[in-house]
């Protein structure tokens, strides 16, 4: 968590360290710094130092966390548009406890999809092989895989239960569809 005000940073601090491992500052340059070591990030736009716009473009630039961003406009008026959520100051205990189980769900559901990925190349590579007659009924290694496959599917599925269309709008945000790609 990243916040201009240290008297926020120790009151959101204070709402989140029975749950959860919370890294803080007051610094944009040192948010810039701890992005690697969190799984979810609230950010302040006005941060010392690097601003948060530019600690808030970083985190969307490499797509690594879920972020929400700290303000005290009120949604959809700031200068800048983010694909995060908004947490509007003063912030409410309850509001930053569901928005950060929120960026949580949001993560996990990028590393489920990202491992399902992996294995998926995994199991393609496996069946793709011409060396010798593969026989995936046979075979322990593609079945470790298939089965792992099998259990991500099942946790993907309890996860997407939870989802609500934040969630979901969140979720596809990232994507690029329609994107234009190089010829």
């Amino acid at each position: 968590m990243a916040d201009s005000d240290s008297e926020v940073v120790t009151r959101l601090r204070s709402w989140l360290a029975g749950d959860y491992r919370v890294e803080t500052t007051t610094d944009g340059d040192d948010a810039l710094a701890i992005l690697g070591d969190v799984d979810a990030t609230l950010v302040d736009r006005d941060l010392k130092t690097a601003s948060g716009t530019v600690v808030a473009s970083e985190i969307e630039r490499n797509a690594a966390h879920a972020m929400a961003i700290l303000q005290y406009t009120e949604p959809g008026t700031e200068r800048y548009r983010f694909t995060a959520d908004a947490l509007v100051k003063p912030v409410s205990k309850k509001s930053l406890l569901e928005t950060v189980d929120h960026l949580l769900r949001r993560a996990r559901y990028d590393d489920l999809v990202a491992e399902c990925a992996t294995l998926a190349v995994e199991c393609g590579a496996l069946e793709a092989r011409t060396d010798s007659g593969f026989e995936p009924e046979a075979d322990e290694e593609y079945a470790d895989i298939r089965r792992r496959l099998a259990d991500l599917f099942t946790e993907l599925d309890e996860l997407v239960r939870t989802f609500d269309r934040d969630d979901f709008r969140a979720a596809f945000m990232t994507c690029d569809f329609g994107r234009n790609t190089p010829s």
